[in-house]
């Protein structure tokens, strides 16, 4: 799941050279902050005079946020990015054809930044002769996404793939980390057909992610499924639903809903509320703090004290200035030197404060922070089959595995539980697990994970 931290947003200008180099493609680089460097990478599509683009975080778990505004004055460039009351300014040059650098602003504070070109265009010239690109309706939304059959007999219902939390695009594309299509291509070969497809707001889908309820995610799938039923050429009329991270909160929602369904896959999702994983992280990120723990403490019940009154819409004032206070208190007890290092602690909390209600006030924030997924596995009666990876540090085998056992064990439905070891989130072969590894792992799975999926899918079928 997405950390929830202090959002980077961007605006670009600077002295002009007299050519003007290509910004399409994808940069990637880094932001200066106190702790060191925060990673950040740009996906810019279009033509120079119609630009458009994504920002990434890694180390905040952010991937897909759209620029409200791209555009370039020979070599200098403004992107601009905005959520809620928070609103980032990133200004810059190119330094040559490969190489931006400039200055980030967000409110009163700023810092430098650089990014690398990584690839030229993000376009995918590989498109697959058993791949059939398809919009579809849900109401005024279209969905555009990816059939993929095998070439030969097709030996299993229809698999269809929700990806994880934040906008993602069909491949669920992660540092080059095609994750859907590389699932979607494997099981093809082994006569599983799938469909992936574009989350709200991204690629060939209309709409906007962030204003997404869980209902609205889950209506999604719903228009996937009535228009293969209904479909005359590409017609299916049972399905299986695959879910990653947040997409697995879809998956056992829509399972549970929807009797075409016949299968579920559970691949790194989550028991708790989304409140519950973010008291895990922000725990987690405390864990080595010298500040003390009744602080950190009173800084958390603060934080969702403000998630709750956002969600019912009530007293958020007095929240946000609750919140302000324990995190004035935190920052208080930070050794001299760190204390001493923040210029003024105040207006530092107040962006701090400001910068949750933002993120935590989306439709789709207010309608997973306490929703707990468990209650949906309670009352499944297909098979299911939960994936985990020992070393992910996003959903943890220690906080999710045990209450979904629990949960299915209660349902009374089969399901098989398989945790790789040295598997991250995305179910690669990691090193520590951790969100900085992702951009340097090999873009493929640790062994096994595709067999396994197969074998599975196919038994229960047989």
């Amino acid at each position: 799941m997405r950390k929830i931290a202090f959002l980077i947003i961007f605006m670009v200008t600077g002295s002009q050279l007299n050519a003007q180099s290509n910004l399409v493609g994808m940069w990637e680089g880094g932001i200066t902050v106190p702790s060191g460097q925060l990673k950040i990478v740009f996906k810019i599509d279009g033509l120079s005079d119609k630009l458009s683009g994504t920002l990434d975080i890694p180390q905040q778990g952010a991937k897909g946020l759209r620029f409200t505004s791209v555009t370039q004055k020979k070599d200098s460039v403004e992107l601009i990015f905005s959520a809620g009351q928070v609103k980032g300014v990133f200004t810059g040059i190119f330094e040559n054809a490969s190489s931006i650098s400039g200055i980030y602003s967000q409110g009163a504070g700023e810092t430098t930044f650089k990014v690398e070109r990584v690839r030229i265009d993000n376009s995918d010239e590989n498109v697959l002769d058993n791949e059939t690109e398809i919009i579809l309706q849900n109401g005024d939304i279209e969905i555009g996404g990816t059939l993929t059959l095998p070439l030969g007999e097709i030996k299993a219902p229809l698999l269809i793939m929700s990806s994880g939390s934040g906008a993602q695009d069909r491949d669920s594309n992660i540092y080059d980390f095609k994750i859907f299509k590389v699932i979607a291509q494997t099981l093809s070969k082994q006569g599983i057909p799938t469909f992936r497809y574009d989350d709200r707001g991204i690629n060939k889908s209309s709409g906007n992610f962030a204003d997404a309820t869980l209902d609205d995610l889950v209506s999604d799938v719903d228009a996937i499924i009535n228009y293969f039923k209904n479909n005359e050429d590409q017609n299916f009329d049972r399905f299986i639903i695959l879910g990653h991270s947040q997409g697995g909160v879809v998956a056992g929602k829509i399972a549970k809903e929807n009797e075409s369904i016949v299968q579920l896959i559970l691949m790194g999702s989550t028991a708790p509320s989304l409140s519950e994983i973010l008291r895990y992280q922000v725990e987690l990120a405390y864990q080595n703090s010298p500040v003390d723990k009744s602080l950190i403490e009173n800084e958390i019940v603060a934080r969702e004290s403000l998630m709750r009154s956002l969600v019912n819409d009530k007293n958020i004032e007095e929240a946000r200035l609750a919140y302000e206070r324990a995190y004035i208190d935190v920052l208080n007890d930070l050794p001299d030197a760190q204390r001493n290092s923040i210029p003024d602690i105040n207006a530092t909390a107040m962006n701090q404060a400001s910068s949750l209600v933002a993120v935590y006030s989306s439709a789709q924030m207010k309608s997973l922070l306490f929703y707990v997924p468990v209650s949906d596995l309670e009352r499944l009666d297909i098979p299911v089959l939960v994936l985990f990876g020992g070393k992910d540090t996003q959903v943890t085998v220690s906080q999710n595995l045990e209450p979904i056992k629990e949960a299915l064990e209660s349902s009374g439905t089969s399901f098989d539980v398989i945790t790789f070891p040295e598997a991250n989130h995305l179910f690669q072969k990691a090193e520590n697990g951790s969100v900085n590894e992702y951009p340097f792992l090999a873009k493929e799975f640790v062994d096994g994970f595709l067999d396994q999926i197969s074998v599975w899918i196919l038994g229960i079928i047989n």
